[in-house]
């Protein structure tokens, strides 16, 4: 992949709010990428700096622990490369040909295709039968026999190649119907996250913007709840990515169980999660993050060969929205009040009123 279209693919997340976009001259990005290169001891090649490129400059925070968790476990190689790559582009092509517009274009296509296939049988049956029905008449025998011996062959052989021709669009028809059906799938899992199965960031993203507009439309507030994971990489590095793969689905587990009806969870970075709260006070939002958080610290963990258990905190910032702000106001205030949560010791939640 050229530069400029690494550039690109990076201009996707111009939107996305993070406190985890370094603020890097794109310049030294560059010699730091080909430094962490060579470094990794594998090629200079476009997809390599594709992924490092987007790897340092934590543009999607996702991504960015995808890369470092393969980086870690000493995993990353041309193969888990590649595979990161084709995630990068199937991101940066979600973006440019969206799925519901592609989607669109296929309905029309198998309803163009359906009625072709209908109005030319109508069309063939009723010259056929007219045809027939001349040719049952008393004609001069030169019309006569040129419609026996020239029309109607010819009509035939070209009815014919017409059924040949339906047989060919009804069995496109049903390879776009079954590629519309691919491409919902292929929806579903770009906005889901591969080891928990709850919504990605890009899941996250598309739901708080239709929050947002119900909210507009009922006049009800909702809540942004952020929640982090405290002291995660301990874990790992005391247990193993393996249990911290499982103390990540573990927690996404209990965030379905805590959560109910038009709430929305997501995992939005490595150990990081939101919550959508619609039609809900301040008050409650900060009961329900705590209600969790509780739950969490109040359980430990099992470990195979391990005689010390499991213990999970997280700490938690929550924010209400605000009629008519940008979600990157939200979600920084919730942030704020997360990273409040955390210099005041983890295992606590705070809110945008602590601020």
């Amino acid at each position: 992949m050229k530069k400029n279209t690494v550039h690109s693919i990076m201009e996707r997340y111009q939107q996305v709010p993070t406190h985890k976009v370094r603020q890097t001259n794109p310049c030294t990005l560059d010699q730091q990428t080909l430094e962490k290169i060579a470094e990794l001891n594998v090629q200079s090649n476009p997809i390599h700096y594709s992924v490092i490129y987007e790897w340092l400059s934590e543009i999607d925070p996702y991504f960015a622990d995808s890369v470092q968790t393969s980086i870690d476990s000493d995993n990353y190689n041309d193969n888990t490369a590649e595979t990161l790559y084709m995630n990068l582009v199937a991101q940066f092509l979600h973006e440019k040909i969206p799925n519901e517009e592609m989607e669109s274009l296929l309905n029309g296509l198998i309803v163009h295709i359906s009625n072709w296939v209908i109005h030319s049988k109508q069309r063939q049956a009723t010259i056929l039968n007219d045809l027939h029905t001349i040719l049952e008449q008393e004609l001069p025998p030169l019309v006569s026999d040129t419609l026996t011996n020239s029309v109607m062959p010819n009509f035939l052989s070209l009815h014919e190649e017409t059924e040949q021709l339906r047989d060919q669009v009804s069995k496109s028809s049903n390879a776009v119907d079954k590629l519309k059906e691919e491409l919902k799938k292929a929806n579903f899992f770009a906005k889901t996250d591969e080891l928990t199965n709850i919504p990605n960031r890009r899941g996250f993203n598309e739901n708080i913007e239709e929050v947002i507009q119900l909210s507009l439309l009922n006049q009800q507030p909702f809540a942004l709840v952020l929640l982090d994971l405290d002291f995660f990489k301990k874990v790992n590095d005391t247990f193993g990515h393996i249990v911290g793969d499982s103390a990540l689905r573990y927690v996404s587990k209990l965030l379905k169980e805590e959560t109910k009806g038009r709430d929305c969870i997501a995992r939005i970075g490595g150990e990081e999660f939101s919550i959508i709260l619609p039609d809900i006070s301040y008050e409650n939002a900060i009961r329900v993050a705590n209600n969790i958080r509780a739950k969490i610290a109040s359980k430990t963990l099992s470990v195979k060969n391990q005689e010390k258990p499991l213990k999970l905190t997280l700490s938690s910032g929550v924010a209400i929205y605000r009629k008519g702000e940008e979600i990157e106001t939200l979600f920084q205030r919730a942030d704020d009040a997360l990273y409040l949560a955390k210099n005041n010791g983890r295992n606590q939640v705070c809110g945008e009123q602590d601020l």
